[in-house]
């Protein structure tokens, strides 16, 4: 997997948590992921088509999830319910959208395809392996985990 691959993701996610959530993250050790999850996560996928094409998958944890739906929402929130879902599914649009951005400053044109909602039990896996970033925060933990066709 190519740094220049990797990057915009890295990018966008601190800059979209940041924005949206006033959280600063910190990057983790990066580590090859079999795309398995925990029942209690929220799983954000979107697609990649156009220059590159592949899939992103955006991992947090439970706790934290219910954080920043918190922080997007302004006001406590105990479950992710429907309302809840459609916040986190658009965090991860908005992360989509931002590597987007980045990529064609690069001359690298993406499209990103619209994120689909699950809860970590729930996903399977479409691709083999996949380049996990982990990153932590004063929310808690949350990774993105992404696949790019070589």
């Amino acid at each position: 997997m190519k740094a220049e691959h990797i990057n915009p993701f890295i990018i966008s996610v601190c800059k979209v948590m940041k924005d949206m959530c006033m959280l600063d993250l910190k990057i983790g050790k990066p580590s090859m992921s079999n795309g398995s999850y925990p029942a209690e996560t929220s799983i954000i996928k979107l697609g990649i088509v156009g220059n590159l094409e592949g899939e992103v998958v955006l991992n947090i944890d439970h706790p934290t999830a219910l954080q920043i739906v918190s922080k997007m929402m302004m006001g406590p929130v105990e479950t992710i319910d429907a309302l809840g879902q459609s916040a986190i599914s658009e965090l991860g649009n908005m992360v989509a959208g931002n590597a987007a951005t980045v990529f064609a400053n690069s001359n690298i044109m993406i499209d990103i395809t619209p994120p689909s909602y699950y809860a970590g039990a729930d996903y399977k896996a479409t691709v083999p392996e996949w380049f996990s970033i982990p990153f932590s925060s004063d929310a808690g933990n949350l990774s993105i985990d992404i696949y790019i066709k070589e």
